[in-house]
């Protein structure tokens, strides 16, 4: 996203880069996120030259070497690198065409790529961290935000680099991207199978499918006919068909994964491939997935490869992208059959999803006819697939792929037979519903359900009709010889299925046979028996649910014009069932049909559809040549799809009618009579049963008359409604997303108001609603009844209010659906082409959404007032059950009439605030209420309802039923984070009035309707206003109420935070109370109150700056210009400010402070916000307090200044916590408090708390003291910014002596609190604040090390860290310049002291690092001057000062290893200096910037390499183990990684073979992280050098020598491999001479050493045949047999070619049946006899 023009981009580095300070990560990772989101990387309009320099620069190659500088500060630091990564990328994508980066540039991204995977490179080995830890350097944990906030998702990462990959891509250059993914893909390609499972899988996964989405999507906008990259810029097909097998590699690899989504990745990944260049794909893959499905032991492999199908099914089923799928479409179903398996729902899922995408592409079940022998043409194996030119894709023989898909055809019919038979058993299987009390089935069960019926809709839609017979037969034996009910409701979508795609063959063949077993049953007897039961039923009821759920199914279609032949048996069978049988399972049945059948009779909807319009569907040439056709789909744009549409006849309309007539009407008066008759006395089982199902039907029929009439409101204009539905652009268009303030016309039947029709209709609704009204009335009159009538009324009454042929439950359905199948079609969002399936459903949506759309306009009319007012009555009920089907219902009605809940809103609180008469059943009711979306949101914005919510809440504590106090605290909790204070309406801009202006000279109205506006938000804001007073009011009380529990305190003071403003003034009663609060006996008070109040007074200084622009604390802030930096003197010279201010020098103490870390560290800015130094006098900072704001300061001063006041603050502020004291932590929150009221009340508050303050501060002993006094110092320190010279100088005279007395007394329990402190108070704030205390840090308390106490010594150093911490390298020259004595504890006796003065050294050494240029444009110039990767900032050799110190640390180490006397026992000075040094250096691995150690640490190498081998010294031998170990897994840039590598070959000359042993694996790590930044001599050097250590007289280093050499072929190219080959294969030409048993060799030393040299050369063919632990190159077969030859030499050479097999048999289990296809006849009997292991009967 753009937000600037391409000239803006100086502009933004103006901005940006002065912001900029690596040296700590103090705000950094947000200055990040900023630059990358605000650069402009746009392309310059066509015909608009680049601007290469000037403040309106356009050519980025400007400023990209900026951006790779930058980089080069924080190497691997995953923050850094995704973002830097992502702005790169952007970059590259929109500039296609016009920039191209370097190699050099390349190689950079591709390096900080592989990192990004974090691949382990050796076992065993210590983890370089991704991230920089902040626990030595950062203050920001206590003050802002975590260092790893806004951390961007891996995905974003693997993302980034895919894209950067995809659209670097342009030829088949040397050194270009297709060259560096192909080395990318062979370092990797390991890490992706299987058996390497591991933390990295998931994001190499990620990163794949990102890859091949991103080459789909570019190949396809580079194919548009309007795309605007220039043509040489563009993808070729021969580099895009080599990315594709690349990638295809990796993906095949996957295909097999232990994790789920590894798996799903890479199916979606092989589809993106597919669609690209799908011979590529397909061939492979095919001869893979039909010996995985084929597979009967291995499961996991069978489901992988289903999946696989199911995915890529209509890939590989569109006929015009690749031909010869077509011929696998019958093998493969039939070879899934098995598949569809009840015991394995999973298995069954995927196989029925391949069958149910294949009907969506439009496949064609029928057979056609193959004339003639196949043509004789040469059959592409999958070695052929492997072999063919990449480049092109290869010629096909169309009349081969014609006959063998005609061939295949030949498969359905046995398929189709044997497919049904399967879904059914699988249904007769599935548990139902039905058939228990406790709703057993899973989720998992029910999507199979759903799967398996409407695949079976969908093949018979689109199979031939030459298979009618057989499926109607088969249907029919199934329906009539199972009647279990376990089976009913998955054979009730069976049946529904089959009547979806056949109507007049499901009716012809099942209705009559339906009906006639109902009336047999029903004169039998069966189900008369009253019963309301919902689960148990009687064992006779079966056969009757069973065929009346069958013809439920059979009435449930598209088209009521097909029921009209059998209409009297569809009636009698309805009477029946809901008007004689006295059973709930069945009458329930009964009224859903008569629902159903209004419905299925009155609806507008589109009818069953295929693939292809019947007048394709029934011509000629389709039928013979249907497979030509599919994956053919219609564009959205054009009429293609020629839908038909059900519109109502008069014989359906008549026969709705004489239903509504005959079954709904009399129902009405049978439910009023009912209701009169029972309305005072207590009904029988008999009478309860009959209620039930007079209101069951009646409600079944209300729904029927859905589509009948509209909705009451505006009237719907009189259109032909047929064509607005069938012909208007909705029809074909995407589902539609009203936003109009009227209905639209639906289809309905009947819209003339004034015909009788219409009238009728709603005198019958209105009936309805009258009686249902009288029936909640006098259910809730009595106040009790029959649970299930109750539940029955609700759901009446919910249906008469908002039921018009959709609710909103039906409608959500809708959506999820086509949601659902649309993403599964899609590949991405520039999809136009749709199945025809797809476009019928979107039609049905579009239809839902305008019948849906209609129901929001209904008006809030007296009878539904009053059902809707019965309701919520009874969501108070007694009855759990009850109040859920009320709470449902409720919000069902109110989420299409909006103003039923005004009324109610009311009731619901009075509930909550009903203390006298206490339920809490009605309040759980209540609170699920007001917890409901409607009333919530209508809670929130009207201040009529919102403060009578709140205050019922808060005073809701008469309850003591724990689960009303749950509901209780989660409604606050859910409500309050959406609170906010009203705010007052802003005035309108000019432009606005403009518009206005201009409006009003056309039309009058226009000026006085805005005024009306104003007018009445003004209204709205005076009167929320006084209400928002009013309720904080009101919570205040509440916290002062002696009575309010702790819980009911807590939430009132949650809406009080979110209720403070600084739009509003501060109440008065709010912040005094919250003053004392802040010695309030419970901790959550306290805690609550310091928030709120540093809140409130902050908010307070804000108006009162606002208000007088003149006050005290405002005056001192200024812009300043600083311009070249020398409005505070030459900008390298500003680092000695402090140094010179520590001196005396009164200029430096006057200069304005800058608080900004980052201002002038990489580059000074254009003007800064600086303040002027403290002002002489004792003025207060805030000497002015706003008018409106002055009651609440009032009340603060009025308790903080009380006598006693804090000496109780400090009393209970100290008070420990329950946590053991090494888990307490210091208060940001407690310290923030005590900022804001020392910087507003200034030096007289200091003057009341000091006594307090103090007494805390010397009580060392007590830990949570030493905590408080932290808080209340480290927030004093923090709150003097603003304060005048003698409040100052008072400050420090009280606070310099007593805090001189606490560091020297500080404790370990206690040293952590007054480094939290220092850091709290030195963030972000000029150390010329704070000279005193410096000069007691680093002069008043120097750092001794020959001191006794080795603790005060380290905790010395550690508040002198404090410091490098906050202000680095502003405070780095007056550090040194007061000479610390820290080479004095390079060998100091005590490890604590050695470790303090280690990191003390390195971070005072990094804070002298700093780049201060002048300005930006200066900046970005001279950085690309250093050429496109920039200036390298990874490497520093730091000062002459830290030049000096790291050469003096070496040197003593030196002499003192040389003073070493052998066997002494016990440390030396060698040993604890080493560890010194050590520290030194692994501090910038682990903590810090790592640009001094990454310079330093490989001149120490030979040194490293002799400690680790101290093993008498764990901590000494680990340091060194962990320093070669970082340096070798460091990403270092090009110059640096040639200096590292030639540091670590050198330490292969040594003498110690444990030297070399340990020095091979640092150089095969070296070589893998810094694949793409070491040359190619240095790699080819490491690997020749490795390759001569095979032949090393210690087997250990040969051993070693071989697992180094394995892992760097794994990374070198096919000529390397070669010579690799040929060398090692010299070495076994001649042979051992045969020696016998127990013999002595003639000459020993010769034979000796033509061992070893066989062994050089056995172990050389080893490594090539174990860095391919996956493939089979074509030179492997022939070394593999070198190998065997060699088996029966002496050992070593015998067991490392045993090991050699044995890993190669393991690696190439899965996949030897293809693997053995590359070795010929006589190669295989040689590897059989290797592989086999001997029998004993052989």
């Amino acid at each position: 996203m753009a937000f600037f023009p391409q000239s803006a981009a100086m502009e933004v580095f103006e901005e940006l880069l002065p912001q900029i300070q690596f040296n700590s990560m103090d705000r950094q990772i947000l200055t990040v996120q900023l630059l990358t989101l605000f650069v402009p990387t746009a392309r310059p309009p066509k015909g608009v030259e680049l601007v290469t320099s000037g403040p309106q620069s356009t050519d980025p190659q400007r400023w990209l070497p900026t951006i790779f500088s930058l980089w080069s500060f924080n190497l691997r630091t995953s923050v850094f690198d995704a973002y830097l990564m992502n702005l790169v990328t952007t970059l590259v994508l929109e500039q296609r065409g016009q920039l191209k980066l370097t190699n050099e540039q390349l190689r950079f991204v591709f390096a900080s790529g592989l990192h990004f995977f974090n691949l382990p490179v050796s076992r065993g080995a210590a983890t370089l961290p991704r991230n920089i830890s902040m626990q030595l350097r950062d203050s920001s944990g206590v003050y802002r935000m975590q260092a790893g906030a806004g951390l961007p998702l891996k995905e974003e990462r693997a993302h980034s680099f895919a894209r950067f990959i995809v659209y670097t891509m342009h030829d088949e250059s040397s050194g270009g991207t297709l060259e560096l993914f192909e080395q990318l893909v062979q370092m990797i390609e390991p890490f992706y199978h299987p058996s390497n499972n591991g933390a990295w899988s998931g994001l190499l996964a990620r990163f794949l499918r990102h890859l091949a989405k991103e080459l789909l999507q570019r190949s396809r906008a580079e194919a548009a006919e309007d795309c605007e990259v220039p043509v040489d810029a563009r993808l070729s097909r021969s580099v895009r068909r080599r990315l594709v097998v690349l990638v295809r590699t990796l993906a095949m690899l996957l295909l097999f994964s232990k994790g789920e989504d590894s798996v799903s990745m890479s199916h979606s990944t092989l589809k993106h491939l597919a669609e690209l260049e799908p011979d590529l794909i397909f061939r492979p893959l095919l001869d893979t997935l039909y010996t995985a499905i084929d597979s009967v032991t291995e499961t996991h492999r069978m489901i992988s490869a289903m999946r696989a199908l199911a995915k890529l099914a209509t890939t590989l089923s569109t006929f015009a992208h690749y031909p010869e799928g077509a011929q696998h479409i019958a093998p493969l179903l039939t070879l899934t059959l098995p598949g569809i398996d009840v015991n394995d729902p999973t298995k069954s899922y995927f196989a029925l999803s391949f069958i149910h995408n294949l009907c969506h592409n439009g496949v064609v079940f029928d057979e056609l006819l193959a004339s003639g022998d196949m043509p004789e043409v040469r059959s592409i194996s999958k070695e052929s697939a492997e072999d063919m030119d990449v480049s092109e894709p290869p010629e096909l023989d169309m009349n081969q792929i014609e006959w063998a898909t005609r061939a295949s055809t030949a498969q359905f019919e046995a398929w189709i037979d044997q497919y049904l038979r399967r879904v059914f058993a699988l249904m007769d299987n599935l548990s139902s519903s039905q058939d228990t009390s406790n709703n057993t089935n899973s989720s998992a069960d029910m999507k199979l359900v759903l799967m398996a019926s409407y695949s079976i809709e969908l093949v018979l839609k689109q199979c031939g009709s030459r298979y009618y017979p057989m499926i109607s037969r088969l249907i029919t034996q199934f329906v009539t010889s199972i009647t279990s009910l376990s089976a009913v409701e998955g054979m009730h979508k069976v049946v529904n299925a089959f009547v979806s795609a056949l109507p007049e063959l499901a009716h012809a063949s099942l209705l009559s046979l339906c009906c006639e077993r109902i009336v047999e049953e029903i004169d039998n007897g069966v189900g008369l028996t009253p019963s309301l039961s919902r689960f148990t039923r009687t064992h006779s009821e079966t056969t009757l649910i069973w065929f009346a759920t069958m013809l439920l199914a059979l009435v449930e279609c598209s088209d009521g014009q097909h029921l009209l032949k059998y209409k009297s048996q569809i009636v009698h069978a309805m009477k029946l069932l809901s008007g004689t049988c006295m059973s709930r399972h069945v009458y329930n049945i009964g009224g859903q049909m008569l629902n159903c059948v209004m419905l299925t009779l009155t609806s507008t909807t589109p009818c069953h559809t295929r693939s292809v319009p019947d007048s394709v569907w029934n011509d000629t040439e389709f039928r013979d040549n249907h497979f030509r056709h599919w994956g053919k789909h219609p564009n959205v744009a054009d009429d293609s799809f020629s839908l038909e549409w059900h519109t109502p006849s008069m014989q359906e309309i008549e026969f709705a009618q004489e239903l509504m007539r005959e079954m709904v009407e009399p129902r009405i008066g049978e439910l009023a009579a009912f209701i009169d008759s029972a309305d005072k006395r207590e009904l029988s089982n008999t009478e309860n049963v009959e209620l039930n199902r007079l209101v069951w039907v009646l409600r079944c029929g209300v729904r029927g008359l859905g589509h009948l009439v509209p909705p009451p409101g505006t009237t719907i204009a009189a259109d032909d409604l047929t064509d607005a539905l069938v012909g208007g652009d909705d029809a074909n268009g995407m589902p539609p997303r009203y936003r109009l303030d009227r209905q639209v016309p639906g289809g309905y039947v009947f819209t003339d108001a004034d015909s009788s029709e219409y009238g009728e209709v709603m005198d019958i609704r209105k009936r309805a609603g009258l009686a249902t009204a009288q029936a909640l009335q006098c259910v809730v009159g009595r106040g009790d009844g029959n649970v299930e009538n109750i539940k029955a009324l609700i759901l009446l009454g919910e249906s008469v209010v908002c039921y018009y042929a959709v609710d909103r439950p039906q409608f959500t359905s809708k959506r999820r659906a086509w949601n659902y199948g649309i993403e599964g079609f899609a590949m991405d969002n520039t999809i136009c082409e749709m199945p025809r399936i797809y476009a019928s459903r979107r039609a049905q949506l579009t239809q839902v959404s305008r019948l849906f759309h209609n129901t929001r306009f209904m008006p809030a009319s007296e009878l539904f007032s009053d059902i809707s007012a019965q309701i919520a009555h009874l969501c108070l009920s007694a009855y759990s059950e009850v109040r859920s089907y009320a709470v449902s219902a409720l919000d069902n009605i109110m989420a299409v009439v909006p103003q039923i809940k005004y009324p109610l809103i009311p009731m619901f609180v009075a509930e909550l605030d009903a203390r006298d008469e206490s339920n809490p059943e009605k309040m759980m009711g209540a609170l699920r209420m007001l917890d409901s979306l409607p009333i919530r949101r209508a809670c929130l914005r009207d201040w009529r309802f919102f403060p009578a919510m709140v205050l019922a809440l808060c005073r809701a504590q008469h309850e003591d039923k724990p689960q009303v106090k749950t509901m209780i605290r989660n409604t606050a909790v859910t409500q309050v984070v959406y609170v906010v204070a009203p705010v007052e309406p802003v005035p309108p801009g000019p432009l606005l009035e403009q518009m206005v202006n201009a409006l009003d000279g056309a039309n009058t109205d226009v000026s006085v309707a805005v005024a009306k506006s104003r007018e009445t938000c003004a209204q709205r804001y005076r009167y929320a206003a006084s209400e928002y007073t009013r309720l904080v009011n009101e919570l205040v009380g509440i916290l002062r109420d002696a009575g309010t529990t702790w819980r009911f305190a807590a939430i009132a003071g949650y809406y009080l935070d979110q209720l403070t403003s600084v739009r509003t003034a501060p109440e008065e009663q709010l912040v005094g109370t919250l003053a004392e609060y802040l010695t309030s006996d419970l901790m959550l008070f306290r805690e609550s109150a310091a928030l709120n109040l540093a809140q409130a007074i902050g908010m307070i200084k804000k108006r009162s700056k606002l208000s007088n622009p003149n006050i005290a604390a405002a005056q001192r802030r200024q812009q300043l210009d600083m311009r070249d930096g020398r409005a505070l003197g030459a900008p390298h010279a500003y680092a000695d400010l402090c140094e010179r201010a520590l001196d005396g020098d009164t200029e430096a103490v006057q200069t304005p402070l800058v608080d900004n870390p980052a201002c002038g560290w990489l580059v000074w800015p254009k003007t800064a916000k600086v303040y002027a130094a403290a002002p002489t006098g004792d003025a207060l900072a805030f000497d002015s307090i706003e008018e409106a704001s002055r009651p609440a300061y009032n009340a603060v001063r009025s308790v903080l200044f009380a006598d006693g006041k804090w000496a109780e603050i400090a009393r209970l502020f100290s008070v420990e916590s329950t946590r053991p004291s090494e888990e307490e932590i210091f208060g940001g929150t407690r310290a923030g408090l005590f900022s804001q009221v020392f910087s507003l009340f200034g030096p007289p508050l200091l003057e009341r708390a000091w006594t307090a303050i103090e007494g805390l501060a010397r009580e060392n002993e007590r830990v949570g003291a030493q905590r408080a006094a932290a808080e209340m110092i480290g927030g004093l320190l923090r709150g003097t910014k603003h304060w005048a010279q003698s409040g100052l100088d008072a400050m420090w005279t009280q606070l310099i002596p007593l805090l001189d007395t606490v560091f020297a007394r500080l404790a370990p329990d206690t040293l952590r609190f007054w480094q939290a402190a220092l850091q709290y108070a030195f963030a972000r704030r000029d150390p010329r604040r704070y000279l005193p205390l410096i000069r007691l840090i680093v002069y008043g308390r120097p750092f001794d090390p020959q001191a006794e106490a080795p603790f005060a010594e380290a905790a010395k150093l550690d508040i002198l860290r404090a410091l490098f911490g906050a202000w680095d390298w502003r405070i780095a020259s007056a550090v040194v310049a007061s000479r610390p004595r820290f080479l004095d504890a390079l060998a100091h006796p005590y490890k604590q002291v050695r470790d303090a003065a280690a990191i003390a050294m390195y971070t005072l050494s990094s804070a002298e690092f700093s780049v201060s240029y002048a300005r930006v444009d200066e900046a970005v110039d001279d950085l690309a001057r250093y050429g496109p990767l920039g200036r390298d900032f990874s490497q520093w050799a730091g000062s002459s000062r830290t030049q000096a110190l790291i050469s003096e640390m070496t040197q003593r180490v030196q002499a003192w290893k040389a003073e070493v006397v052998p066997l002494t026992v016990g440390p030396t000075n060698f040993s604890r200096g080493s560890k010194t040094l050590l520290s030194f250096f692994f501090v910038g691995f682990r903590f810090g910037p790592r640009r001094l150690t990454l310079d330093h640490a490989p001149n120490i190498l030979q040194l490293l390499s002799e400690l680790q081998e101290h093993h008498d010294d764990d901590e000494l031998c680990r340091l060194a183990s962990s320093n070669l170990e970082f340096l070798s897994q460091v990403l270092y840039t090009a110059n640096l990684s040639e200096i590292v590598g030639a540091r670590l070959l050198a330490l292969l000359d040594s003498s110690m073979w444990h030297v070399v042993n340990k020095a091979l694996p640092l150089l095969c790590t070296l070589t893998f992280a810094n694949r793409f930044t070491l040359s190619r001599e240095i790699r080819a050097r490491i690997l020749d050098t490795t390759s001569l250590f095979l032949e090393h007289d210690q087997i250990e280093v040969r051993q070693a020598a071989s697992s180094s050499l394995t892992n760097m072929v794994k990374c070198a190219s096919s000529n390397v491999i070669f010579d690799i080959n040929t060398r090692f294969s010299a070495k076994l030409q001649r042979r051992l001479p045969r020696v016998r048993y127990g013999r002595t060799p003639k000459d020993p030393h010769a034979y000796s050493k033509l061992v070893l040299t066989r062994h050089a050369g056995v172990l050389g063919l080893s490594c090539l045949v174990l860095a391919f632990p996956y493939t089979i190159p074509e030179w492997m077969p022939n070394v593999l047999v070198q190998l065997a030859e060699c088996i029966d030499d002496p050992n070593p050479i015998q067991s490392t070619v045993q090991r050699t097999f044995a890993e190669f048999r393991r690696t190439h289990m899965d996949t030897w049946h293809e693997d053995r296809k590359r070795f010929s006849t006589s190669q295989l009997d040689i590897l059989t006899d290797m592989l086999v292991s001997p029998c004993y009967y052989a």
